[in-house]
């Protein structure tokens, strides 16, 4: 080999190897990017990237510019993308019979949810997507409560009666049908849109996508229903996951730095978020008996997790302890 080969193939070793160490790691959410949980992956990102000193970044892309749910969860598990911020509303896609795991009234309260998601159960879900589509979790978050916002307050189920209501999966369509309304789908994206121009009247969501997407300009009330306890999902590519090699620390540990900013944060702004439409006037806050609607979720959840989820789901889940 000669002297000018040996210099070449040097030259191209350093950029081969350069071009391993610097990878810039693609994510993927519907959610806006002024979305509390998007602003966690901006800390993760500025935390990542200084504790890898570069070798790992992440290009956050927010606002559903790749798609919806359905349309992530394929870019996800064909590594088209790397990461998708989510809900555990992509376990329809994902993993279909742990479903359940986002049903109206399924946990007791917020602890509750985090002791099933970070437990055992949470990791036998995780388990199945890696095994059916190489998707994994690499980390939950707080999200908070999902909420009824609309026209009219809704203090009782029978409030929703003959309401056009916005929902995201075929469980949620049967509980509030029971609750009386009238629900559909209709992209995240679009939501804002259908809402203004009447197609719906009504629609569910934490309070930080409710403010985030402004639905509150376009909707005159937010009744407290509290009928999901809902969590921000860090889902992975399993292949991609596997390849960090010695980096994977850095990623789970700062990952998780940012799963803690955002508990405190969730908790912020939803102080915030009730301090600014109290003080707006825009929308007035209901705070409903729960009760009523968790009773006559109750059996539909439970008939749609027989036919539907892992056998015995239910029942796990109401025997896990609080963290």
């Amino acid at each position: 080999m000669t002297f000018r080969t040996t210099l070449v193939a040097a030259a191209i070793s350093v950029v081969a190897v350069q071009s391993v160490q610097a990878k810039d790691i693609t994510v993927g959410t519907i959610l806006n990017s002024n979305d509390v949980a998007v602003q966690a992956m901006q800390k993760w990102d500025d935390l990542l990237t200084e504790r890898t000193e570069g070798r790992l970044s992440l290009n956050i892309i927010a606002g559903g510019a790749l798609g919806g749910t359905r349309e992530l969860v394929q870019q996800l598990a064909s590594g088209e993308i790397d990461v998708n911020l989510s809900a555990p509303v992509a376990l329809q896609e994902a993993a279909p019979t742990y479903q359940c795991l986002e049903a109206e009234y399924v946990f007791r309260d917020e602890d509750h949810g985090f002791a099933v998601w970070r437990g055992d159960i949470g990791k036998a879900t995780s388990a199945r997507m890696r095994e059916d589509y190489g998707i994994e979790i690499a980390a939950v978050g707080r999200r908070g409560s999902r909420n009824v916002t609309a026209n009219l307050p809704v203090k009782t189920p029978n409030d929703l009666t003959g309401v056009k209501m916005r929902v995201t999966n075929s469980l949620r369509s049967e509980v509030f049908s029971a609750f009386g309304a009238l629900p559909a789908p209709l992209a995240l994206s679009e939501l804002y849109g259908g809402l203004r121009q009447g197609v719906f009247d009504a629609q569910e969501n934490p309070l930080s996508t409710i403010y985030s997407l402004r639905f509150h300009e376009v909707q005159k009330y937010i009744s407290m229903t509290n009928h999901i306890w809902t969590y921000t999902i860090t889902y992975v590519n399993s292949d991609f996951y596997e390849g960090l090699g010695e980096d994977r620390a850095a990623f789970d540990d700062t990952l998780n730095e940012a799963m803690e900013w955002l508990y405190d944060a969730v908790a912020t702004e939803e102080a915030q978020i009730r301090s600014a439409l109290e003080e707006s006037g825009e929308v007035t806050i209901v705070e409903p008996d729960t009760a009523p609607f968790a009773e006559i979720a109750a059996p539909i959840v439970a008939a749609f997790a027989e036919k539907n989820c892992e056998p015995g789901l239910l029942d796990a889940v109401n025997n896990t302890r609080s963290e």
